[in-house]
């Protein structure tokens, strides 16, 4: 019951975030399903002048969406691809990046690691930024993860800590010349839960129960939906 209940935090976390109408996500594992193809063109979109690094590290880049789980998340109303984010098991993104350098400290236990979160650029970066967090960070939970990693870049670091993902380390990272500066940032799921009910609990909402559903789609599914809750007008306020 107490995972279902934690799920359902989540899910109603998700509802005190903004531009919820015709917004659903949808979940996949590995790179068979009909949107990938999407999701790689918008990554290319997204990156613009830094397709020379993007080419140099497909090979990586294939391994890694092999053996990931990919959350894009659509406008239903017109069909179209507003943003995505890969989710891998075992921090294996950072650990080939860095090659198990000193430099870096990769948390132990059940961790997945949150990458390529991208968005297009009609997409309300920080606000469907934090939808697809929030159905990612259910994923995880349902998965029993005992936390999150990532590297992110300092404009992308709002949408992180909004989960409570603070970085690790006190300097930037580089994985090569090319890639710039990094953050990597981390936080338990026990952190991520206290985060969403502090939140949840300052939304003007009517209180959870442990009836409230749970997200329909299976998280190991090769293809589904998981449908984001409606806001209120109340709700849909805050941001």
């Amino acid at each position: 019951m107490k995972d279902s209940h934690d799920v359902a935090v989540i899910t109603q976390f998700t509802s005190s975030f903004t531009h919820q109408t015709h917004r659903e996500t949808v979940s996949f594992f590995g790179r068979r399903h009909p949107l990938f193809q999407q999701v790689l063109k918008l990554r290319d979109q997204h990156h613009g002048v830094a397709k020379a690094y993007l080419k140099k590290h497909t090979d990586h880049d294939d391994v890694i969406d092999s053996n990931s789980q990919h959350i894009c998340l659509m406008d239903t109303q017109h069909d179209t691809l507003l943003g995505s984010i890969r989710i891998t098991p075992g921090g294996l993104e950072s650990r080939t990046l860095f090659d198990d350098s000193d430099v870096v400290s990769i948390p132990e236990g059940a961790i997945y690691e949150f990458s390529r979160l991208v968005m297009a650029p009609e997409a309300k970066r920080f606000a469907h930024g934090n939808l697809l967090m929030a159905a990612a960070a259910r994923h995880v939970k349902s998965r029993n993860g005992d936390g999150i990693l990532a590297l992110c870049k300092r404009a992308n670091m709002k949408i992180f800590k909004r989960f409570g993902l603070l970085p690790l380390h006190d300097a930037t990272l580089r994985t090569d010349k090319h890639l710039g500066e990094l953050y990597m940032v981390y936080a338990s799921m026990e952190t991520i839960m206290h985060t969403a009910r502090q939140r949840y609990a300052s939304a003007p909402t009517a209180p959870l129960t442990p009836e409230c559903p749970t997200p329909s789609a299976s998280p190991g599914s090769d293809g589904g939906s998981d449908r984001l809750p409606q806001s209120s007008p109340a709700t849909a306020s805050r941001q």
